[in-house]
């Protein structure tokens, strides 16, 4: 359905592999997006066979956001991971059996588009990234936390978020493999990010719910 945004209105995408691209560019020029603002992907990465790991298709993209891995049913959930960008997702996908092994049972959402998942409707939105979980999570970027903002459900996820800037430094530069280690996204270091999330989540919750408590 074709929709009208005020004159400079910008979506923003961010697909993690070429395959997203496409679905990505046509539901934002469907939807009527006077500018579009496409974050290539730039890593050599390898495609993941979705069907092989449970993954929705490359076409749900188009949506803006997807479950990468659901909870584990029948045990206690630890949290939702907000994920975006291509070496972030990557890693995250290197340490989906790791995730399995440790008994981390997180949800991970692939965020592609803000803009585009904000035109869902509220039944696959809650579907995605219902309020209370979106309150329990945090987010995996290979940008910086202040462009996750809207990701971001305060300043408590930020304290965890798993960013290229998690020392408010620029990047010394260097091959990928250095680089994606220096920021800390490459597969060891989100691999402890999402531990220290887990371990914490006791916590994280009971601050959400201390603040909560003295609103009159």
């Amino acid at each position: 359905m074709t929709q009208l945004f005020p004159k400079g209105h910008v979506a923003n995408l961010h697909p993690w592999e070429h395959n997203e691209v496409a679905p990505a560019i046509g539901a934002a020029l469907a939807a009527g997006f006077p500018i579009i603002a496409l974050h290539l992907t730039r890593p050599a990465v390898e495609i993941p066979d979705r069907a092989k790991l449970g993954m929705p298709s490359y076409l749900e993209a188009g949506r803006g956001a997807y479950v990468m891995r659901p909870y584990q049913g029948g045990k206690p959930p630890m949290g939702t991971l907000i994920v975006q960008g291509t070496s972030t997702t990557e890693s995250v996908v290197k340490i989906l059996p790791e995730l399995e092994k440790r008994g981390l049972n997180v949800k991970i959402v692939q965020a592609c588009s803000r803009e585009l998942f904000d035109l869902q409707d509220q039944k696959y939105k809650d579907s995605v990234l219902p309020f209370h979980e979106w309150m329990d999570s945090t987010v995996i970027t290979n940008g910086g936390r202040a462009l996750m903002h809207s990701w971001l459900s305060g300043p408590v996820a930020e304290e965890y978020a798993i960013s290229s800037d998690w020392d408010d430094r620029w990047r010394t530069g260097g091959s990928l493999e250095e680089i994606t280690a220096e920021a800390h996204i490459d597969a060891e270091w989100v691999l402890k990010g999402i531990e220290r999330f887990v371990d914490e989540r006791k916590a994280r919750l009971e601050r959400l719910r201390g603040a909560m408590s003295k609103l009159s």
